[in-house]
């Protein structure tokens, strides 16, 4: 067990070099305002001569401030550190300052008597000893709690430094690069052709022979010219990358509100695995094989996620760790989460990754709009919850022990290389594994199935019980997502909420199910009593087989009721949907009502029989028949961002209106008039059209208003 870190005393802090920039810029910094706080947190595309002057100012100050507050902070305020080794006070490309290490490293050097390592962590002062040339004097750490001792990842016996930007204040040639391309937020080393050897320390195996046969269940793809399908994505050259591969989602269709969004779906799945097509995916791979899509275009699926994109997302909303995010380790063979306490701020968690640690956000779909579009298309197509990890693994570094998921995993590669190694489900019972295994040692799984790199622009596809692991290179970080689907999806969830459905009826309409058991029962069944072969153990044990299999046998009905009980489940999961500018027009969620002369309300739409509907979306709703006779809608466009946060959203209805749900159902995506429900009296259709549109799971043909 990791001890608990002492409080340290205060110190007086030697005097900052900055100091005298400080004095001289002090009439500069009284005269900032407004405008120059916009023009250095969101400069425009294109700056005057003036401005980038200006700016460059600004951001001369901001940097002697920073530097100041480092060198001179009393070490008292919650997250004020300073630098405690020469890696750390090192410049990162020129581009930022050195980083302030963590709680992590600040509990390091908090212990009673740390030893002195390679890593630059506190050592005992030596008064004769000139610091090296470009490095900095240590200084005692605050204390933090609720962090394991661990080491950082090294590189050659030196502490591994961060490849990216720390600061939260943009870079100061943020923007548009002259290419129109968005600038990076630092320039990342070459990129290698190949993995260098003996790269994976932390998991060796043999290494990787170069004509090795592939296992029959592995398929790699690698795409051609020829096989690129522009017909069914529908590219646009100007948006399509120089060697004719999409670098941006598909099209929408011209009339969103007449598409089909288990097609739109498709779609979007297509895009993802392109070149290879949805149904050659099906009929080879889907719960099969892995597959794997190497495109050569780094910038595919780069609109989905970023660096910077994390960045802001940690600084405009609340991210806590554990709930939104995991800061996770792997060295040594040993998987560790080093999550501290309460809010993910950006410098804690940068000065995390800048260690060696992976960063893992849990719910990115609930911050990036583009990914969470792209997710609750997808969900309409697999009629399942499509999730989405991001993981961010810094260079050299492996964040999870192997293991094996209870998911169909997407793996897209956005940003840098990662080496993946798949291999068997160690047993039978985990192929198409029902639950996520524990860690293995590298010593029980044998030789992978698959070892490849992933580059940015790549996809890499494997069922669910596939064991794998990554490892990013040396020079190479890494960002991907991992989009799942079909958890809990399988026939065996359908079974588990169809067999009470049948027994409960079958026992209601059977006699012999309910006589009472043989008194010898307890004498002749059970553990203790299997090897007894005695003709009365037989005999019961073959009577019970034979009234299971003639009396509990399911109907269509009871099929149809456990899938209504097992769709619930999607529907309390689902992300809402996201409504486009054409989709809002002819929705609740475009309407605004208004006040007249007296103040009383006035809405902006009224149906009649002429009115023309469908739903929103195919699966938007789910119509139930409740054991106590409630026929209820289930929806999820009141769902939150986050999973499962509040309780499964249902609108009830009366019997004789569930035909026209049935109706409405069965004619997506084609719109019906108002007047076509199979309801009694026209005042009645118009109430329940009403009441559907009212929650949002309605949409008009036309607009009620421009």
């Amino acid at each position: 067990m990791p001890k608990t870190a002492e409080a340290q005393g205060s110190r007086k802090k030697p005097k900052s070099p900055s100091n005298g920039t400080a004095k001289a810029k002090k009439s500069a910094k009284s005269d900032i305002n407004m405008a120059d706080v916009d023009l250095l947190l969101n400069p425009g595309a294109k700056l005057s001569k003036e401005q980038k002057e200006r700016r460059r100012q600004l951001e001369d100050l901001v940097a002697a401030e920073f530097e100041g507050a480092t060198e001179n902070g009393s070490g008292d305020s919650e997250g004020e550190t300073s630098p405690s080794s020469p890696e750390e006070a090192r410049p990162l490309k020129g581009k930022s300052k050195a980083a302030r290490p963590t709680d992590r490293k600040r509990r390091l050097l908090a212990e009673d008597s740390p030893p002195a390592d390679t890593n630059n962590n506190r050592k005992e002062p030596k008064a004769a000893k000139e610091p090296a040339q470009g490095a900095t004097s240590s200084r005692n750490k605050r204390r933090s709690q609720g962090l394991e001792k661990t080491s950082p990842i090294q590189v050659n016996g030196e502490a591994l430094a961060c490849p990216l930007v720390r600061k939260s204040l943009p870079a100061a040639k943020t923007g548009a690069t002259a290419s129109g391309a968005p600038a990076k937020s630092c320039p990342l080393p070459k990129k290698r052709k190949s993995l260098p050897a003996g790269l994976a320390k932390s998991c060796p195996l043999p290494p990787k022979k170069d004509n090795a046969a592939k296992s029959p269940q592995i398929k790699q793809e690698l795409p051609e010219e020829d096989d690129f399908d522009e017909e069914a994505m529908e590219v646009d050259t100007a948006t399509s990358s120089s060697n004719g591969h999409q670098a941006e989602p598909p099209a929408l269709p011209i009339e969103i509100h007449k598409a089909d969004s288990i097609e739109e779906g498709r779609r979007i799945l297509q895009w993802i695995l392109n070149p290879v097509k949805t149904e050659h995916f099906f009929e080879d791979f889907w719960e099969k094989n892995a597959c794997l899509v190497q495109r050569k275009n780094p910038k595919y699926y780069s609109d989905l996620i970023s660096f910077k994109m994390i960045d802001e997302m940690l600084i405009r909303h609340r991210l806590d760790f554990t709930i939104n995010l995991d800061v996770t380790s792997y060295k040594n063979g040993k998987r560790e989460t080093l999550n501290p306490e309460g809010r993910a701020m950006p410098p804690v968690v940068w000065g995390l990754y800048s260690e060696g640690c992976s960063i893992r956000i849990l719910n990115p779909s609930t911050y990036l709009p583009g990914l969470r579009q792209v997710c609750s298309i997808l969900q309409e197509f697999f009629h399942c919850l499509v999730g989405a990890n991001v993981y961010l693994t810094p260079p050299n570094s492996q964040g999870f022990a192997p293991h094996y998921d209870d998911i169909e995993a997407f793996v897209v590669q956005v940003e840098g290389r990662k080496r993946w190694r798949l291999y068997e489900p160690p047993q039978q019972s985990d192929q198409l594994a029902r639950i996520s295994s524990g860690n293995y040692e590298q010593e029980q799984l044998g030789e992978p199935i698959l070892d490849e790199v992933l580059e940015a622009g790549d996809v890499l596809y494997f069922p669910r019980g596939t064991v794998h692991q990554a490892v990013t290179e040396e020079e190479q970080h890494s960002l991907h997502i991992t989009l799942s689907v079909y958890q809990q999806q399988a026939y065996a969830n359908l079974l588990e909420k169809l067999m009470p459905i049948v027994l409960k009826k079958t026992v209601e309409q059977s006699v012999a199910l309910r006589r009472g058991l043989p008194l010898h029962t307890f004498h002749v069944l059970g553990e203790a009593q299997r090897s007894n072969q005695s003709k009365s153990r037989t005999q019961l044990v073959e009577g019970i087989q034979k009234l299971v299999g003639k009396l509990v046998i399911p109907s269509a009905e009871d099929i149809d009721k456990a899938a209504d009980q097992l769709a619930k489940k999607f529907q309390h999961e689902a992300l809402p949907p996201t409504i486009l500018p054409e989709e809002k027009l002819r929705t609740v969620f475009g309407s605004r009502s208004s006040t007249d002369e007296q103040g009383n309300c006035i809405c902006d739409y009224e149906f009649d029989a002429k009115t023309s509907v469908r739903l929103l979306r195919a699966n938007i709703l789910r119509l139930v028949t409740e054991d106590d006779g409630s026929v209820r809608i289930y929806h999820h466009v009141d769902n939150a961002l986050e999973y499962c946060k509040y309780e499964p959203i249902f609108m009830e209805i009366l019997p004789e209106e569930a035909a026209a749900v049935e109706l409405l159902i069965s004619a997506y995506p084609f719109y019906l008039a108002v007047g076509q429900l199979p309801l009694e009296t026209a005042e009645r259709k118009v109430e329940v059209v009403t009441a559907l549109w009212e929650r949002g799971l309605l949409m008009t043909e036309k607009p009620f208003s421009l």
